[in-house]
């Protein structure tokens, strides 16, 4: 079970620092300083990458996550139930997800995304990030 956790860990680090990686669009949002939060990032392959921690949550509790983006005509894509997070013994999970984007033409950001992570029928967490800057 040690064992484990700190493969858990080393993967969070390492999945976290790939999202910081070049400091261009990358965004960290919390859901709540008490709960979690989600980091938020555009490739130049047109996906939106997502990191979503959980870090007070309940031992072995399950989350859904879903996107909503949002780009500058005012257009939307939902991503809804997308991934399961799930935390831990001590009430610590990650998920990462990724998700095709089509901004329009001309278009330089994203111009707001929403990170939700829910545990129906509650609680839910929300993170919004704006004007996510595309690679």
């Amino acid at each position: 079970m040690k064992k484990s956790m700190i493969i858990t860990t080393l993967l969070v680090v390492a999945v976290a620092a790939q999202a910081f990686a070049g400091g261009e669009g990358s965004v960290k949002i919390p859901f709540d300083p008490d709960v979690g939060w989600a980091v938020i990032n555009t490739a130049g392959s047109g996906k939106l990458i997502v990191v979503a921690h959980v870090q007070n949550g309940l031992p072995n509790e399950e989350f859904v996550v879903g996107v909503r983006v949002r780009y500058e005509d005012g257009s939307t894509d939902i991503h809804e139930d997308i991934a399961t997070l799930t935390t831990n013994g001590q009430g610590k999970g990650n998920v990462q997800v990724q998700v095709d984007i089509n901004p329009p033409a001309g278009d330089s950001t994203l111009r707001r995304v929403a990170v939700r992570v829910r545990r129906a029928p509650q609680p839910l967490y929300l993170a919004v990030g704006w004007d996510i800057p595309l690679k």
